[in-house]
């Protein structure tokens, strides 16, 4: 359990701030060995994998939309802003939630890559970069060179006692 930081921050111009509530959920995982989804020798599906980015018992919203944006590109191989758009008016998903908070957490830890198009100049409506949303692995291998570092350390230890 996180202990409440009840310190005031102050500002570089004097302004003081209101207590650090600790790690954004933007920027937050939850990790505990103890109570990951499945057992580590069970073979999991990208739902598991995606409740630790998306605790369900925290953010329920995202997750469900997380699962359903990692199926949808995952199906379409790539999928542009427009098409994502178009889906999620259809599938009546709130634009704010997706475009907000799902889509930059799915691209922050890795499991989403985003490219841009650059524009052809021909067209007034082709002057912005069109959005390219991918899956990438990014995600896992962060997490097994976290590992492997890990375990080479423990190991070093163990040969220096």
């Amino acid at each position: 359990m996180e202990e409440e930081n009840t310190q005031v921050n102050e500002s570089k111009s004097g302004v003081q701030m209101p207590p650090s509530r600790g790690v954004p959920s933007k920027s937050s995982i939850q990790f505990e060995y103890d109570k990951l989804p499945l057992p580590v020798t069970a073979r999991w599906d990208y739902e598991d994998v995606l409740k630790i980015i998306f605790p369900p018992k925290f953010q329920n919203a995202q997750y469900d939309l997380a699962k359903k944006v990692i199926l949808l590109v995952k199906e379409k191989g790539a999928i542009d802003g427009d098409a994502l758009g178009d889906w999620a008016t259809k599938n009546n998903i709130p634009n704010s939630t997706l475009r907000n908070l799902v889509i930059p957490k799915l691209i922050r830890v890795g499991m989403l890559t985003r490219e841009r198009q650059n524009p052809s100049g021909q067209t007034n409506q082709d002057k912005k970069h069109r959005m390219i949303l991918k899956i990438s692995t990014k995600f896992g291998e962060a997490f097994q060179h976290i590992g492997r570092e890990w375990n080479g350390i423990v190991e070093s230890w163990k040969l220096k006692k």
